[in-house]
């Protein structure tokens, strides 16, 4: 057993009997992992260390500054929540810092021991779990939306009535349309007059439009950063696209997300021609299968040139209009409607970057995903696009399988090589 198995174990066995000390247990040893990032970065880039602490400093605060938690669906606009000096986290991104640290597992077995079935999600078993066993800190209120994921309507609700804790829920119609849009900007308008119930803060809407302002300068310039890559070699890793996901979506709208964007198009400015493989990434990465993670890291093999869960944010919308920009993002986002929009999505952005193939991740539990992966596949294919459907977990190592994904994958490089 290695040390992170042991500490995962550890943190598994406190937080039956110590949910506290299980707590701060695991806030040190996600401050030890960012001190050991700072230290001995492992040729990470530049902007991968910035996007490691950003992510990695939200995970400590929800762990040490409970008065400030507020608990998201990955998909909610949070800039209002910055304003107010509130510290926004996901399922996804609490589970993922779970799961890396081996300590996933217990919390998995405590939420299917209390009839949560084994279909759903892992990252919400686990976000679960952990509430019922005490490790996850209660929040002040739960703010989430019905984008994309049919749990987050059964897990929000379940654990608001766990916590006894205040919920908003944002409803985004199925159709995209100005009229959709103009509903979903109502609500965020209610959202605003929540929090301000909640916080006894008024929204500043003059700082709400800096703050929208910023992440759609943010989601802009990563627009044009992926173009700019497009026939460069940008080295990076698994886990870095998992971070991506939590930079655009509940960190959004913060100086330090902008700073990283600027930080990622300098390095790609000044980047190599490309070698080896482009990949599109279509949904969640599983960045724990130890011998895929060794696969993409740092190599010049084969690189990530886009995920979906990372550019998914990028809207054309007018800031000085805040909440109708954010409502934007909701109802134009590509994991939003029928799976052909995320399809065609993904068709385009593979031009942007010049991908050579794609890889759909099929995480067990994600319906959304599942259900269009045929689909995806055979309209990339048709495309010119050869495309691998890889089945697995990204946060459940339960699910077994690792050397298979990783032959897999392996083997879909080799025959992409003997394309050239």
């Amino acid at each position: 057993m290695n040390i992170i198995e042991q500490f995962g174990a550890k943190v598994g066995d406190l937080s039956q009997n110590d949910p506290h000390r299980a707590r701060q247990l695991l806030a040190a040893g996600f401050r030890a992992n960012g001190l050991k990032n700072k230290l001995a970065p492992k040729g990470a880039s530049k902007s991968d260390r910035m996007l490691f602490q950003l992510v990695n400093q939200a995970m400590i605060r929800c762990l040490t500054s409970p008065q400030r938690n507020v608990m998201v669906s990955l998909f909610t606009p949070c800039e209002m929540l910055h304003l107010q000096g509130l510290g926004p986290y996901s399922c996804e991104g609490f589970s993922s810092y779970l799961s890396g640290s081996m300590a996933e597992q217990p919390f998995l077995r405590q939420a299917e021991d209390t009839g949560i079935p084994n279909s759903l999600c892992s990252y919400h078993k686990v976000f679960i779990g952990a509430a019922q066993q005490g490790l996850m800190p209660k929040p002040r209120f739960i703010l989430s939306t019905s984008l994309a994921c049919d749990a987050n309507t059964l897990t929000f609700r379940h654990l608001s009535a766990f916590y006894d804790v205040p919920h908003f829920n944002i409803d985004v119609p199925f159709e995209s349309s100005p009229q959709a849009v103009d509903y979903v900007a109502g609500q965020l308008r209610q959202m605003g007059e929540f929090l301000t119930q909640q916080t006894g803060i008024p929204v500043d809407e003059g700082e709400l439009a800096r703050a929208v302002a910023r992440s759609q300068r943010t989601m802009g310039l990563f627009d044009r950063t992926l173009r700019r890559r497009a026939g460069k070699l940008i080295r990076s890793d698994l886990t870095s696209e998992l971070f991506r996901t939590a930079a655009f979506h509940f960190l959004l709208g913060l100086p330090e997300t902008e700073a990283y964007v600027r930080q990622l198009a300098r390095e790609v400015e000044t980047a190599p021609p490309a070698r080896g493989k482009q990949i599109l990434w279509i949904h969640t990465t599983p960045y724990w299968v130890a011998p895929l993670r060794q696969l993409f890291a740092q190599s010049t093999r084969v690189q990530i040139a886009a995920c979906d869960m990372s550019y998914e944010g990028i809207v054309d919308a007018d800031p000085t209009k805040p909440y109708e920009a954010m409502a934007r993002r909701l109802v134009y986002s590509p994991f939003n409607g029928p799976a052909q929009r995320r399809i065609q999505r993904a068709l385009e952005m593979a031009e942007t970057v010049q991908a050579q193939g794609a890889i759909w991740f099929c995480h067990w539990g994600c319906k959304h995903t599942l259900g269009g992966a045929r689909l995806g596949k055979k309209a990339f294919e048709a495309a010119g696009l050869p495309t691998l459907l890889l089945d697995g977990d990204s946060c459940d190592r339960a699910f077994g399988g690792e050397g298979q994904a990783a032959t897999r994958v392996e083997a879909f490089l080799e025959v992409l090589e003997g394309m050239a």
